[in-house]
């Protein structure tokens, strides 16, 4: 068993500023709703699901997500990713959760990622919970 990270962009973006802003990155964040992310965690109970996963990894049990360390590098990558995505035209919604295999996420947080410190967010992500970050603009 292990863990996998998973994450979609969610609003009425231009495919291609998505697709120009995720080519810079090692790892991806899917277009996608919510819903999307939550039925790949449900069809990873019966095999590995690799739509909407953000690492290429076989798994992400060695993923810094999580682990606290706000400052190690794939972080730092991961807020880069989410802050080039969340500033697209029409970006509404960035959902991620770090879920162990066969298991469903237990909760469900909205956030606003304007008041989110977010390499400390994603370095205490706790697992099997699904974020929701509202990128409402003030």
């Amino acid at each position: 068993m292990c863990y996998f990270l998973y994450g979609s962009l969610y609003g009425d973006v231009s495919e291609s500023e998505y697709v120009e802003v995720k080519n810079k990155y090692g790892l991806k964040i899917s277009l996608g709703t919510k819903h999307d992310v939550k039925n790949a965690v449900k069809a990873a109970t019966e095999h590995v699901q690799n739509d909407y996963r953000i690492t290429d990894w076989v798994c992400d049990c060695n993923s810094p997500v999580g682990r606290h360390d706000p400052s190690d590098p794939m972080i730092l990558e991961l807020c880069d990713l989410i802050t080039d995505l969340s500033v697209l035209p029409g970006a509404e919604q960035i959902n991620i959760c770090k879920t162990w295999t066969g298991k469903q996420n237990k909760k469900e947080i909205k956030m606003n990622l304007n008041e989110t410190d977010l390499p400390a967010f994603l370095a205490d992500l706790n697992e099997n919970t699904l974020y929701c970050l509202d990128l409402q603009r003030i």
